[in-house]
């Protein structure tokens, strides 16, 4: 699908940081916390996120954040809300969330399940997988399947993960997934490649084998856009995603539709880079927006993938939707 440049008359979005706000908490034996993927319950926002064990497999954990004040902190996770997968299982070396979502009743989590690599040209291999629990109960997760969601095909044969799901006014379902087939060599290591892909289903459960590329790589550099984070915005969408070369690792940028499924890509537009110093100066990545009462916010990570945690930034300038 087309992507343009940024908009020469439009001013970037204002983010004000909020500073770091959770990392696994000490008890839990685990670090970190990836790709924080946030759900409104009433006066609370629960974020469900991955922390990382002593071999750097993830678990799915959570922690509630004040909805009006997102860096105050009510309540967290004792134990996983998901665990990796049982040996031999396709999500056997971690799990991540990605989108959260209620369907009548109960709420519907879409994860990343990683893989071992396959041979010595590949790092990891990692797909979709579903699992649900109570609206009164999202504390812990029962899969609803033990493989994964999304079949595999040749050019979506090693990363295929949805992201992002809406549900549309006619009852059907649109994904937005990261999806690639290989690995690229970098000056010190095998880089993946994958962009961000989309496709409908009738009940967010069973998709199609393959979708249309939503936004492709932008530049030879590029090697990599994901963790897209589709919201409705104004009368389109707008789709935040990160991208990375080796050279710069991840950046976030954004794009935006009229109807869900052509995008135009925005960088330079976002208003949120690297900081100067600390946590986030070397990177910033997997972000996820929530509106409450008080405001929209950004959640996100900074250097090593979330390493120390995960972060917040209020919006202070919105943007109109430039499909």
């Amino acid at each position: 699908m087309p992507t343009g440049p940024e908009d020469d008359t439009a001013l970037p979005m204002q983010w004000d940081r909020l500073g770091l706000v959770w990392t696994a908490p000490a008890h839990s034996g685990r670090t970190g916390a990836l790709q924080p993927t946030p759900l409104l319950l009433d006066d609370r926002i629960r974020v469900f996120t991955g922390c990382r064990d002593a071999d750097g497999a993830s678990s799915v954990w959570w922690v509630d954040l004040d909805a009006d004040d997102p860096t105050r902190v009510l309540g967290e996770a004792g134990t996983p809300a998901l665990d990796a997968g049982a040996p031999g299982t396709f999500d056997a070396a971690g799990v991540v969330p990605c989108a959260v979502t209620e369907v009548d009743g109960t709420v519907r989590l879409y994860y990343a399940g990683y893989q071992p690599p396959g041979s010595a040209q590949e790092r990891f291999r990692v797909f979709s997988g579903v699992a649900t629990a109570p609206v009164t109960g999202t504390t812990s997760f029962t899969r609803l399947r033990d493989q994964p969601l999304l079949r595999t095909s040749p050019d979506e044969r090693l990363f295929r993960v949805v992201h992002s799901v809406a549900r549309l006014d006619d009852g059907t379902w649109r994904c937005w997934y990261g999806a690639g087939h290989e690995f690229r060599q970098g000056r010190t290591k095998l880089l993946p490649v994958y962009d961000i892909r989309q496709m409908s289903s009738p009940d967010g459960l069973h998709f199609p084998d393959a979708g249309d590329v939503a936004v492709p790589l932008g530049s030879p550099e590029e090697h990599r856009v994901g963790r897209p984070y589709v919201v409705h915005h104004e009368r389109g969408w707008r789709m935040f995603f990160g991208a990375g070369t080796e050279k710069t690792t991840y950046r976030l940028t954004f794009a935006d539709s009229a109807d869900g499924t052509t995008w135009r890509r925005h960088d330079g537009l976002l208003g949120l880079d690297v900081a100067p110093a600390g946590w986030d100066s070397e990177m910033v990545a997997y972000p996820a927006v929530i509106t409450t009462g008080a405001g929209t916010f950004l959640l996100y990570n900074g250097n090593g993938y979330g390493r120390d945690g995960f972060g917040v930034a209020v919006l202070r300038r919105p943007l109109p939707l430039i499909p």
